[in-house]
């Protein structure tokens, strides 16, 4: 449950020299997603049973969710650094700069939301998702409009 959160996040990037193709620019970016993706899945296995917004959860199971969003923070980095090599077709690079600057901030904000949950500040980790929930429909409707089948999609 909590790795749903970056999943889609861990979507694209942009890099310097020759721009890619478009069908080049989204068969790279998907195989990064697909990377990234595999990874935030395996740390379900490791999950609480409840996510840390749900208020039902127990302080266990909002303190244990903390290592979980420090490590999809450091996977949204790893999948935005990667990201960043690519060189995006000229016409989708002002997108991509935001995009890059989106995935940036999920990884902040899962950072804020580790350290709300450690602390078992509930209301604080439900504000964080929230800003990492509309920034993740953000960069999911670039990359689905663009035309990636594995970036941007919940899969």
């Amino acid at each position: 449950m909590l790795a749903a959160v970056a999943i889609a996040a861990a979507g694209c990037g942009g890099g310097g020299g020759t721009p890619l193709s478009k069908s080049e620019f989204i068969t790279r970016g998907d195989a990064i997603c697909t990377k990234y993706r595999t990874k935030n899945q395996a740390l379900n296995k490791d999950a609480p049973a409840k996510n840390p917004t749900d208020p039902s959860a127990s302080d266990e199971q909002v303190k244990a969710s903390a290592p979980i969003l420090r490590k999809l923070s450091d996977n949204v980095s790893g999948a935005r650094r990667e990201f960043s090599d690519l060189d995006p077709p000229d016409q989708v690079k002002s997108d991509w700069e935001n995009t890059l600057d989106d995935l940036d901030q999920i990884a902040a904000d899962l950072d804020d939301a580790a350290d709300a949950a450690q602390a078992v500040d509930r209301q604080k980790v439900v504000n964080v998702y929230a800003d990492i929930l509309r920034l993740n429909r953000r960069v999911s409707s670039f990359e689905k409009d663009y035309g990636f089948t594995v970036c941007g999609t919940s899969g």
